[in-house]
């Protein structure tokens, strides 16, 4: 018998096996699971016609088991919230500026920003199953498409960005819940990716999940509902130990200027996200 073809795909993009029925890849179900969150919590047209009705059922599963653990269901309101007063604070001398959402899976944010900026143009990223999906998804509820957003399906863990936007460089780029899912040498490969398809002043966005904040999640009432979203999306083995660590890889990565910030941080004064939030995951701005 030959040999199995060695797969070559990135972490996330590789088939494996689920048990809850949402997709062959860890990263359409991460996708799935995390989209399900949102419409649960963040009821809107879009993070409703984003979802699947087995995503939102195993969603109010998850929120069932960690009922009461109000400080850690509060970061997935607050983990999007924060990107998007980030993103729109660097847009906002630069209302023509080129937006790229990295690992965008279900996320409504890139057709929020389109519609809030119309000069402004998007491109969504992700796996080709996730963006066949979320387009077809979008059609279905007949939503309004904005002409200044576009999307374009790629395994970024291969194919390097800057061929992917076919040399195109862009002003912000953002990964929300992409790097920790990567072993950091290789979080350090794509942010390095990354800068090279950023302008000149060009500033990338993501978040990473550090050892403390991944130690609280398993403890208490969440302990249970991460362990289940764990054995359908993987480990993760890109985790700092803090701000400095986070920043130490990015430097190696070429970019000028680092900064880190809690999460609760970020939102303390933003209106609408509900608090307390606990500081699961650090955000890193990283300027070229």
């Amino acid at each position: 018998m030959p040999d199995k073809p060695e797969d070559h795909s990135s972490p996330t993009a590789q088939e494996t096996l689920g048990v809850l029925g949402l997709g062959s890849t860890q990263g359409q179900r991460s996708a799935e699971m995390v989209a399900g969150l949102r419409a649960e919590l963040m009821p809107s047209p879009e993070t409703l016609a984003l979802t699947r009705t087995a995503g939102r059922v195993i969603a109010g599963v998850l929120l069932r088991i960690a009922r009461g653990d109000h400080a850690k269901i509060n970061v997935v309101a607050a983990r999007p919230a924060a990107f998007h007063h980030l993103i729109t604070q660097e847009l906002r001398d630069k209302p023509e500026a080129h937006f790229v959402e990295l690992a965008a899976g279900f996320l409504p944010r890139g057709l929020q920003l389109a519609r809030l900026l119309p000069s402004l143009k998007v491109t969504e990223i992700d796996l080709p199953n996730v963006i066949s999906d979320k387009q077809q998804r979008l059609q279905k509820a007949r939503l309004a498409m904005p002409p200044n957003i576009h999307w374009l399906s790629a395994d970024l863990g291969v194919t390097p960005l800057s061929r992917v936007l076919e040399g195109q460089k862009a002003d912000v780029i953002a990964a929300e819940g992409l790097l920790g899912y990567f072993p950091l040498d290789q979080v350090q490969l794509i942010a390095a990716r990354v800068r090279e398809s950023l302008k000149p002043d060009g500033v990338f966005i993501a978040d990473i999940g550090t050892q403390e904040g991944i130690k609280l999640l398993s403890q208490g009432k969440t302990r249970q509902a991460i362990n289940i979203f764990r054995r359908n999306v993987g480990q993760w083995p890109g985790l700092v130990r803090d701000g400095q660590h986070a920043q130490d890889i990015f430097r190696a990565a070429g970019y000028r200027h680092v900064e880190t910030h809690a999460l609760s941080a970020l939102v303390a004064d933003l209106p609408h996200v509900p608090k307390p939030v606990a500081d699961v995951t650090l955000f890193v701005i990283a300027r070229v």
